[in-house]
């Protein structure tokens, strides 16, 4: 099971562009280049599964999506990990399928 944690402005580092995608691909041993590549929801599919076995049936994940409504699906699998180990987060999809980074 997992413990909702709140972060906030006070309570963490912000990270730059280059220092988060460092992190993601030494983590996942990806190569991104753009912090924009996040949209697809795949990564942060494979994400929940490093921390939480078998919560994100991995299979499923549309790994090459390039169409909206393929990233929708990825956020939608991640979705059902969370509520599966009890996060109680909602996925703002709607903004992160646009590829624009945000705050």
């Amino acid at each position: 099971m997992a413990v909702n944690v709140y972060a906030t402005s006070v309570t963490s580092d912000n990270l730059s562009r280059h220092d988060m995608l460092v992190w993601i691909n030494e983590s996942l041993q990806m190569n991104l280049t753009k912090i924009e590549m996040l949209c697809t929801g795949a990564v942060y599919c494979q994400f929940m599964d490093m921390l939480f076995p078998n919560s994100v049936p991995l299979k499923k994940v549309k790994f090459g999506a390039k169409l909206e409504h393929e990233y929708i699906h990825n956020f939608k699998l991640l979705q059902v990990g969370f509520k599966k180990m009890g996060v109680d987060k909602i996925i703002p999809v709607d903004k992160l399928v646009k590829g624009k980074f945000q705050d």
